[in-house]
């Protein structure tokens, strides 16, 4: 099932969020997920009710979030299976995290702020060097042994290249996050040149 995207509503000031480990969402970027807990099944299933917004984090440490997360609309759906949905969310916005709280439905919902993130509802192309980009991408490929089609990614908009690889790549959790929190997408395709030297390198990454 499918259900446009409507960006003339006001985005909700309060949202239910899914921690995901090593699991980012961009704007205009899709993921899909295995929905199977209980508490997370509550939150599909309030969210297909209401105005399908979920908002995606990174746990920091234990029962710790990362303050910045994204927005996703759930654009797919279906109950694969008796206690079991199959979701794909499409980015919107990203956010930052005021408080959260744990619902009645035991998963957590939180109040978010999205001023510092309003240019994410604006899709315009950026001025960036594919060529640039692609090098030590292969490098990072060779050196992982990803297999791809390069045909794909030689068609590949830039911009949608920079963030299906930001989510897709096997990133660490703290480089994932980085890529996240990244200014626009120029900051974050010049973050993933760095990330893509660093780790076909094999030296470690450090950031905090």
């Amino acid at each position: 099932m499918t259900k446009p995207l409507n960006y003339n509503s006001p985005l909700p000031r309060k949202v239910p969020i899914f921690p995901l480990t090593d699991v980012i969402l961009l704007p205009q970027g899709h993921i899909k997920l295995n929905i199977f807990e209980n508490r997370y099944l509550n939150m599909t299933e309030d969210c297909l009710s209401s105005n399908r917004i979920i908002g995606m984090i990174q746990p920091k440490q234990k029962s710790k979030l990362y303050d910045i997360g994204c927005i996703g609309k759930i654009v797919q759906f279906s109950e694969i299976e008796e206690n079991k949905f199959f979701i794909e969310l499409k980015g919107i916005c990203r956010y930052k995290i005021i408080n959260h709280t744990l619902s009645e439905r035991k998963y957590r919902i939180a109040e978010v702020s999205y001023e510092e993130y309003s240019t994410d509802l604006n899709s315009k192309n950026t001025e960036i060097d594919k060529h640039q980009f692609l090098k030590p991408m292969k490098k990072y490929f060779d050196s992982k042994n990803i297999q791809t089609d390069w045909k794909i990614i030689d068609r590949a908009p830039i911009e949608v290249l920079v963030n299906s690889l930001a989510q897709s790549c096997p990133f660490t959790s703290i480089e994932k996050q980085a890529l996240l929190e990244a200014k626009d997408i120029a900051s974050r395709s010049n973050l993933m040149i760095t990330l893509f030297e660093i780790n076909a390198a094999g030296s470690p990454v450090k950031m905090n």
